[in-house]
């Protein structure tokens, strides 16, 4: 999973202040974001703070990181005024839930885009809810995380009119990742 964040982040060559920010928030039974928005201005350095992540285990609480991804990744206070904010949920435990689909009406309500990848393998990803939480029906499953980067990530990006790798545009992105 961290390779395919890294994989993905590799796409935008413009991570500084003024264009492109990356966030994480890893949630198992709790979240937390070790990586904020502001947090790194070069992508090496940001890839090296990815790959050393310990991911958490647990449940998958997507509304708890939904919420701190209003509360704080997203908050007004970090990001620029004129951004996109993109947020990609990366997964392997999704079921339907009211719940969940209250906490994402939310943050698109702020005019957050939200993406999603699941990982169908186990058997856990409700598919037809994924596609009712995404914008624009922007949602991917790959069978094994072995698939992340060759199969969700290229779809993502080619699909997605919210990516656009080549364009230096302000925008931010914030991925979850639950394992």
């Amino acid at each position: 999973m961290l390779d395919f964040i890294i994989a993905v982040v590799r796409e935008y060559t413009y991570i500084n202040a003024n264009c492109v920010r990356v966030a994480i928030i890893r949630y198992g039974n709790s979240a937390d974001a070790p990586i904020q928005l502001t947090s790194y201005s070069d992508i090496d350095r940001l890839v090296a703070a990815i790959g050393q992540l310990q991911l958490i285990g647990g449940s998958s609480n997507v509304v708890a990181a939904l919420n701190l991804l209003q509360s704080r990744v997203f908050a007004s206070s970090v990001v620029r005024s004129n951004a996109a904010r993109i947020a990609v949920i990366v997964t392997d435990q999704l079921p339907s839930n009211p719940q969940i689909t209250s906490a994402a009406n939310s943050v698109q309500s702020q005019g957050i885009t939200i993406v999603a990848v699941g990982i169908t393998g186990p058997r856990r990803v409700d598919i037809e809810f994924m596609f009712t939480i995404v914008s624009n029906r922007c949602a991917f499953r790959v069978n094994d995380y072995s698939q992340l980067i060759y199969d969700a990530k290229d779809r993502m990006v080619e699909q997605c009119t919210c990516f656009n790798p080549t364009t230096p545009s302000s925008r931010s992105m914030f991925m979850f990742c639950n394992k």
